[in-house]
C-alpha cells in the first residue's frame, strides 16, 4: 500500500501493549482533542473494535496514524481517522481509509452488516473530499456537535455530517 507521494508502508492491527499505546498517545499528542491513554487502552481491549495502524517502510517502527473501526450488529462506524500532524498530506489518511472499508466489507461478508458509517466536521473540506472519493454519502447533519476549533469564539460549535457507505 502507498501513500499520494509514493512512500509504501502497511496497514496492520494494533494490539494493547505498551509501545503501541505510546506510539497512539504520540499521534494523539499532535491533535486539539486526543484521546487519552486509558481510552486508548479501552479502544484496543474492545472486542467490538479495531484499530489499524500505518508504519512506513522506510520507518516501520514508527506510527504514523491509525483508523478505529467499531463494529455493531448492522453496521461498523469509523470512530476516528488520525495522521501525526507531521505526515499529513502524503496519502496515509487515504490508506487508512481504504483499510478501515476492505476490514468491514470483511464483516460484511462474514456477519452481513450493511453499511459503514461516519461523522465529520462541515468545515473539514479535505476529509470531506476524501470520503466523498471513496462513496461514501452525506445522510445527515448533527447541528452544533462539534466544539469549535481555536481561534473561534468560546462557546461556538460546528456541525457534524453524518455519512455512509454501503457494504453490499
Amino acid at each position: 500500500m502507498s501513500g499520494a507521494d509514493g512512500e509504501t508502508g502497511a496497514v496492520r492491527k494494533l494490539v494493547l501493549d505498551d509501545a503501541t499505546l505510546a506510539a497512539l498517545q504520540a499521534i494523539e499528542s499532535t491533535q486539539a482533542h486526543g484521546l487519552s491513554r486509558c481510552q486508548l487502552a479501552d479502544v484496543l481491549s474492545d472486542a467490538s473494535r479495531c484499530i489499524l495502524g500505518w508504519h512506513a517502510s522506510a520507518t516501520p517502527e514508527r506510527l504514523a496514524g491509525f483508523v478505529v473501526l467499531a463494529r455493531g450488529p448492522f453496521e461498523a462506524e469509523i470512530e476516528a481517522i488520525t495522521v501525526h500532524a507531521d505526515l499529513r498530506g502524503q496519502g496515509i489518511g487515504r490508506a487508512l481509509l481504504q483499510a478501515a472499508i476492505e476490514r468491514a466489507r470483511q464483516w460484511h461478508h462474514a456477519t452481513g452488516l450493511e453499511r459503514l458509517l461516519l461523522e465529520v466536521r462541515a468545515g473539514n473540506d479535505a476529509a470531506r473530499a476524501l470520503y466523498a472519493h471513496a462513496g461514501f454519502h452525506v445522510d445527515g447533519v448533527r447541528r452544533g456537535y462539534y466544539p469549535a476549533l481555536p481561534p473561534a469564539p468560546s462557546g461556538t460549535r460546528e456541525d457534524a455530517l453524518l455519512m455512509s457507505l454501503s457494504l453490499e
